[in-house]
């Protein structure tokens, strides 16, 4: 899992039924499948039922990858709160972090919660964010230029071999901001972005996701 290989395109070109995107997308994401369910029945000693996607008794659910899971961007590469939407608001140019996983110091994934990275979204009109880079425990992966957006509409960065982040696992992904940023009527610099994490999260029991939409995930 995670060789690096990506590919820049058109979301809409991503869920076009029968596109070869779209095949694409399900080919990786089929093998994170099979990853994620020998990995729960192993770690987890549970089943994954079709019926109850959810979860339930003796069974682990997954859901999308809920902004939760992680914290954002505060200012250069100081990490801030943990999100409850994927929207961030940029008050600094340059080499920063973007995001994390949620548990503060460490940058580690909650507990008994395991993600299938599959790419990138960026649904934003203007797209501030140049270059990315990102770690995953121990492992550093290349720089990955995103300018080849600019000319797209809705782009997305779709990983032809997906990522496996496993719980109390740390990972984080820093970008260059460019600028400059806008300045508002009060002289407040700053810019908002959205960068979507594309896949889906797992989890062994089903109270981890019971709480208000936007709370924490502990």
């Amino acid at each position: 899992m995670g060789s690096g290989s990506y590919v820049i395109a058109e979301w809409e070109s991503v869920t076009q039924k029968y596109s070869d995107m779209q095949r694409q997308y399900q080919e990786t994401l089929a093998k994170l499948d099979q990853l994620m369910m020998k990995e729960c029945s192993e770690k987890w000693h549970l089943g994954f039922d079709l019926a109850k996607p959810f979860g339930g008794a003796g069974t682990w659910g997954r859901t999308t990858i809920l902004p939760a899971l992680c914290r954002g961007n505060f200012g250069g590469l100081t990490v801030g709160s943990v999100l409850t939407n994927w929207r961030q608001r940029f008050t600094t140019t340059g080499n920063q972090l973007v995001l994390t996983g949620a548990t503060a110091g460490t940058y580690q994934l909650q507990e008994d919660i395991k993600i299938a990275w599959i790419g990138l979204a960026f649904p934003n009109k203007e797209q501030l964010i140049t270059e990315l880079k990102w770690q995953i425990g121990d492992t550093k992966f290349g720089r990955l230029n995103l300018e080849e957006m600019l000319s797209y509409n809705k782009p997305a960065v779709v990983f032809e071999d997906g990522y496996f982040i496993d719980e109390e696992q740390a990972f984080e992904i820093t970008g260059f901001v460019e600028g400059p940023l806008a300045t508002d009527l009060s002289g407040l610099v700053q810019g908002y972005q959205r960068v979507v994490m594309l896949g889906y999260a797992a989890y062994k029991q089903i109270d981890k996701v019971l709480g208000n939409p936007g709370a924490a995930i502990t």
